[in-house]
């Protein structure tokens, strides 16, 4: 044998000697749930409540319209290979029809959540009420134990600790807009139904039926504008601000822009809450 095969013929004993004897790690599998959710705020539910022992992938880009999202092939073989999918509910996914898979275990977050029907269907919108929220997370840490039954303490100790902070969250908000009960806030979208009914407040929307608001519809909106003294309209990133762009300006008004999909769910709430009330002046 020439001596380069022979040293080659070493060094292959040398590894496989290490690798039997576990010098050398092999590669393993992660022992993490896989879980993949449609959007930002329940993506957080999931990490808030599943820690270190779940990898978490959000479908939904920063930017993008719920309603209308498409996913890729590459998301959707994503979706297929998790151990838990994590969706919302109430209507707000649907193209869900085009996952399928056999092992995969769906939770539906809005499980138990009095629904608000807009137009005969229901209003997605549902983890912008705090209340709700905390419903959510319920409905998440179950389903992370019956994935992970191994995880029970954990997943539950968690799931207390983020509810607390999310009781917080209701505590603040119901002290900020308590002095605007009853009245009125102007949106582009009305996505805030939730957050509105829980805390008296009466949320006007210029979309119109999920169409864009004829003249007559305009009309009404730069009159309560003006009437009830609304210092500007909030307007969400996904959407194109042309209309209430229109709007402020004959109602003299500012836009202001509020994301109802952010990150960082407690202060994007909070902040939220600040912005609808200094729309209203309070």
């Amino acid at each position: 044998m020439h001596p380069i095969d022979k040293s080659c013929a070493a060094a292959v004993v040398l590894v496989t000697m290490m690798i039997i004897s576990g010098c050398i790690e092999q590669p393993s599998k992660s022992d993490k749930l896989l879980v993949v959710a449609t959007i930002q705020p329940l993506g957080e539910f999931v990490r808030a409540v599943g820690g270190d022992r779940v990898d978490v992938t959000v479908l939904l880009p920063p930017g993008a319209e719920p309603h209308t999202f498409e996913p890729t092939p590459a998301q959707m073989k994503r979706v297929e290979s998790a151990d838990l999918y994590v969706k919302n509910g109430a209507g707000l996914e649907l193209w869900l029809d085009r996952f399928s898979s056999e092992g995969l275990k769906v939770v539906d977050a809005s499980e138990g959540v009095e629904l608000i029907y807009l137009n005969g269907t229901p209003d997605p919108h549902i983890w912008l009420s705090p209340r709700s929220a905390e419903i959510q997370v319920e409905n998440i840490c179950r389903a992370l134990i019956e994935v992970d039954p191994e995880g029970r303490e954990f997943y539950e100790n968690n799931r207390d600790a983020y509810i607390k902070e999310v009781r917080g969250l209701d505590e603040y908000l119901r002290s900020r807009l308590a002095s605007a009960e009853g009245r009125i806030f102007v949106v582009d979208h009305p996505a805030w139904s939730y957050l509105a009914r829980d805390y008296g407040l009466v949320q006007v929307a210029i979309e119109e039926g999920e169409r864009e608001p004829g003249p007559r519809r305009i009309g009404y909106i730069v009159k309560t504008v003006k009437d009830n003294d609304i210092k500007a309209i909030l307007v969400e990133p996904e959407f194109n601000p042309k209309m209430a762009e229109v709007i402020a300006s004959e109602a003299g008004c500012q836009i202001v822009e509020i994301d109802p999909l952010a990150g960082d769910y407690i202060n994007n709430m909070r902040a939220a809450g600040d912005l609808i009330a200094e729309s209203i002046g309070v």
